[in-house]
C-alpha cells in the first residue's frame, strides 16, 4: 500500500512539474531570441575577405577582395534590397583605392527560433586595388557602413484597471525587437471612470528613442548622405490595440537624448470590462532607414 501512495504522489509531482514547465506568462516578449541587442542586422568584414596581416600582405595593384556579412536576428525573413553595404574612409576615394561599390543585400532568411542562431549571408563590395606606389610597408584601415530599412513592431501590454495595484509590466522583456529604434518604456494612469456615461478613458505615455551610435535617416534613398549639424530624427508611430489608442504620428527625437515622450490617450472604455488581464498592444515605427558603422578591419601592404 505504501509503495502504491508513494507511487501516486511521484506521479502527482511529475505532471505538476509538466504543467509548471509548460505554461508562459500571457506577458511574455515575442522576441525572446535576440529582442535585447540593439540591432535587426548585424554586419561585418568576413574574416577571409579582406585577409592581411603583417606577416600576410597584399601589393599595390593586387586585387583584395572585400565581403560584409549580414546577420539577420529577427524572427522573419528581410527581403532582398532592404541593406545597402559600402565602403568609406580611403577604400572609398578613387585616387587610393578603386573598385569600392554599393551593394543591396539578396533575401536574409529568418533567424531560428528554437535553436537562436542567426541566418546570415555575405555582400561582396569589392574587389580593391590599392593605387600607390610605395616604398616600404605600410598599413590601411578598411572602414564601411550599412542601411536598412524595416519597421520596428513592439509588443506591450497595457492593463484597463481602476486598481493601480492590478498594473502589471507594460513592456516585458522581448517586447522590443533587436534594434537601436526601439520603446523603452510605457507608463500607464488607471481608467478614468465616468460614472454618468459608464465609460472611462486610459491615459499612458511611451518613450521612443535610438538606443544605438548610428543615425536614423528618412528612407534608403537618404543613406551615406551629408547631414548638417543639427539634423534631427523623425519616425512615425502607429498603435494597434483595444478601443483603438490615438496617439501623435509623427515622432521627433530630441538632439540631445535622441528621444521623446508620446502621450496617448484610450477613450469610451467599457467600464463593465474592467480587471487585472494585460491588454495587448502594438506599436510599429516606421517612416525610416537606420544607417550604422561597419567595424573595421586592417590590412597591410607592401612593395
Amino acid at each position: 500500500m505504501n509503495y502504491k501512495l508513494t507511487g501516486l504522489m511521484l506521479l502527482l509531482l511529475a505532471i505538476a512539474g509538466c504543467s509548471e514547465g509548460g505554461t508562459t506568462s500571457t506577458t511574455e516578449g515575442y522576441y525572446s531570441c535576440f529582442g535585447d541587442e540593439n540591432q535587426m542586422i548585424e554586419a561585418y568584414f568576413a574574416d577571409y575577405a579582406p585577409m592581411s596581416s603583417e606577416s600576410n600582405t597584399y601589393q599595390p595593384g593586387e586585387q583584395i577582395d572585400i565581403e560584409v556579412v549580414l546577420e539577420n536576428k529577427m524572427p522573419t525573413e528581410i527581403s532582398e534590397g532592404k541593406v545597402k553595404v559600402r565602403l568609406t574612409g580611403d577604400a572609398a576615394i578613387d585616387t587610393i583605392f578603386s573598385g569600392a561599390s554599393v551593394e543591396t543585400n539578396t533575401d536574409l532568411y529568418a533567424a531560428d527560433q528554437d535553436t537562436c542562431n542567426a541566418n546570415d549571408d555575405e555582400v561582396n563590395i569589392g574587389p580593391l586595388v590599392y593605387l600607390k606606389e610605395i616604398d616600404t610597408k605600410i598599413s590601411k584601415d578598411i572602414e564601411g557602413q550599412y542601411c536598412y530599412e524595416m519597421p520596428v513592431e513592439v509588443q506591450g501590454f497595457l492593463y484597463f484597471t481602476e486598481d493601480e495595484t492590478e498594473i502589471g509590466d507594460n513592456l516585458p522583456s522581448g517586447a522590443n525587437p533587436p534594434s537601436s529604434v526601439r520603446i523603452t518604456a510605457i507608463e500607464q494612469e488607471i481608467v478614468d471612470v465616468d460614472r454618468d456615461s459608464n465609460t472611462g478613458e486610459l491615459r499612458f505615455k511611451v518613450t521612443i528613442q535610438n538606443t544605438g551610435d548610428g543615425t536614423i535617416v528618412e528612407d534608403l534613398d537618404e543613406c551615406f548622405q551629408y547631414r548638417e549639424t543639427g539634423y534631427r530624427e523623425y519616425v512615425t508611430l502607429s498603435v494597434e490595440g483595444a478601443y483603438r489608442p490615438e496617439c501623435s504620428e509623427e515622432v521627433k527625437l530630441s538632439r540631445d537624448t535622441k528621444e521623446e515622450i508620446i502621450t496617448c490617450k484610450v477613450y469610451d472604455v467599457d467600464v463593465g470590462n474592467l480587471g487585472s488581464n494585460p491588454s495587448e498592444i502594438k506599436f510599429t515605427l516606421d517612416g525610416f532607414a537606420y544607417e550604422d558603422s561597419i567595424d573595421a578591419v586592417t590590412i597591410w601592404l607592401e612593395p
